[in-house]
């Protein structure tokens, strides 16, 4: 078993040292067990169209598997931290690794939407264990000088994770099935479980403890207000709203039960909340859950509506492998530049370094709205998806920093956990929200130009008359030609509807991010190293 040294301050009882021969397998092994995470996620958003396909799924059916999965994180997030505390943080860690490889293999072998939704809930529910734990390990078994080496040597491994995920899964669907694209798991947790079984530590949480009680009104009220909006968001477009009895019922169940879980969590009667909010009045805390919310949203939404543009609406018919070739470049590009994070915020300081990243991030998702054509060339998202991982990489590291990085060590779990709640819901916003104002903007731009096919502009006509006489003289009879040159005139308007829509979702993206720098102000100055 691995050696550990306590820390001899008895206000840091959680700090740990981990010798430096085993800490580099320690990380390898959080790195492979969270990176498992990361190459499903980036893999499922890719394959999404050929999973649909096969399964005989609408588009909005098909939204369910990554709304399901976001919202199983955003519940999970807070449960880890308390079910850790009960079976210990070694035992949690394995477990959850071998249960994301379980469920994967479910989603490899479902057969319809029910079975397959079923293995994506249990899939979210053990990420959310992984992407906790990982960074809550570094915090809890580091000592703060090796931190934020720990975190960037891990970060650079998801990063890589996640370019493996686009080009492997894309490959894989392509050649063979996209139920093969599930199977590295089984890699990744094989490697995951042999390191963390000889380097984690046997670490025993602190008791009494907060976390080692049970919040069962907090899970409760948290699991019942988070589906029900879920519903209402993914279904209220299609069912008109509150015009529906269902969905104004769902409504009212979401808004009360997230009232009585905010008190709840607040209440002097509840021992053990499951958010710890007193750290809310940290204006550290509170400005960066603030913008990790909505970069989870934007980050999230981005990582939707791309490969949805690739592969469905763009006339160049991109395949799965061609769309990862196309969208890893982002995953590359963050993990090329992490290493240069750790001293750029240390000497800028996290204000301004988080400015910088969300300045990046508004070009990218510019960029995005003004290149985005029915037959936008593939050099053009290049300079964008570059932009989006120059962003990513200082942004989210900067943003934790002022969550948890400046709370004291016996906060450390709060301080992880509602930082992560907080930006999975982003997570499971940025989807629903971005289906429903695609779903919008497209009727509305459908509309308009509808009313300019039909208008007095001489184009249209002309346009009809040239498809007519295309199919006149690749021999098509008179009145066949005509048909044919309506149906392929709608469908060119449905190609230009659904881009424009595309465009105006990343250009909505681009108002979250530029309110998120607005927030930036309320956070305290933090130290910066001078040479």
């Amino acid at each position: 078993m691995t050696e550990l040294a306590l820390s001899a301050v008895p206000a840091h009882p959680a700090a740990t040292l981990v010798s430096p021969n085993h800490t580099r397998w320690l990380l390898l092994g959080l790195g492979l067990a969270t990176g498992m995470e990361f190459y499903t996620f980036d893999s499922v958003n890719l394959v999404l169209p050929d999973m649909a396909g096969t399964l005989g799924l609408s588009a909005d059916e098909a939204s369910w598997l990554l709304t399901v999965y976001s919202c199983s994180l955003f519940i999970g997030v807070p449960v880890s931290i308390w079910l850790a505390g009960h079976v210990g943080y070694k035992r949690f860690l394995l477990a959850t690794t071998v249960l994301f490889a379980i469920a994967s293999m479910g989603c490899a072998i479902s057969s319809d939407l029910e079975t397959l939704l079923t293995w994506r809930v249990v899939q979210g529910l053990a990420g959310a264990g992984l992407i906790n734990w990982w960074r809550a390990s570094v915090y809890l078994l580091m000592p703060k000088p090796q931190r934020s080496p720990s975190l960037m040597r891990i970060s650079t491994l998801l990063y890589l994770s996640s370019a493996a995920g686009l080009l492997a899964s894309g490959y894989l669907t392509d050649r063979f099935n996209w139920r093969l694209i599930f199977l590295p798991n089984l890699l990744y947790a094989a490697g995951a479980v042999c390191l963390l079984l000889r380097y984690y530590p046997a670490v025993t949480p602190p008791s009494p403890s907060r976390v080692a009680r049970t919040d069962w009104p907090g899970i409760v009220l948290l699991a019942v207000a988070l589906i029900s909006m879920q519903v209402v968001l993914n279904r209220g477009q299609i069912d008109d709203w509150l015009g529906s009895p269902l969905i104004r019922d769902l409504a009212g169940i979401s808004a009360v039960t997230l009232i009585l879980f905010l008190l709840w969590q607040s209440s002097p009667r509840n021992p053990a909340p499951l958010l710890d909010l007193a750290l809310v009045r940290d204006r550290r805390v509170m400005s960066s859950i603030m913008i990790g919310l909505f970069a989870g949203m934007i980050l999230s939404g981005s990582l939707f509506v791309l490969p949805e543009f690739l592969r469905n609406v763009s006339e160049r018919t991109y395949s799965a492998t061609q769309t990862g070739q196309v969208i890893c470049l982002y995953a590359l590009t963050a993990a090329a530049v992490r290493p240069l994070m750790v001293p750029l915020i240390a000497h800028i300081g996290q204000r301004k370094t988080i400015v910088i990243a969300l300045s990046l991030l508004v070009a990218s998702m510019l960029v995005f709205q003004h290149i985005l054509t029915t037959g936008t060339a593939t050099e053009y998202y290049f300079l964008p998806l570059v932009l989006y991982g120059l962003c990513l990489s200082p942004l989210l590291p900067a943003i934790g920093s002022g969550t948890v990085a400046q709370i004291a060590q016996e906060k450390l779990l709060d301080g992880v956990s509602i930082y992560m709640t907080f930006r999975q819901f982003g997570n499971s916003l940025g989807v629903a929200v971005l289906n429903i104002l695609l779903a919008h903007r497209e009727t509305l731009h459908s509309a308009r130009l509808f009313e300019h096919l039909h208008g007095n502009d001489g184009n249209a006509p002309t346009s009809l008359a040239s498809r007519s006489a295309n199919a006149i003289a690749h021999g098509v009879s008179g009145i066949d030609s005509q048909h044919l040159a309506l149906a392929q005139l709608a469908e060119a308007a449905r190609q230009q509807a659904a881009t424009l829509s595309y465009a105006d979702a990343f250009g909505f993206m681009a108002v979250i991010a530029i309110i998120s720098v607005c927030l930036v102000p309320i956070i305290p100055p933090t130290p910066v190293v001078r040479k």
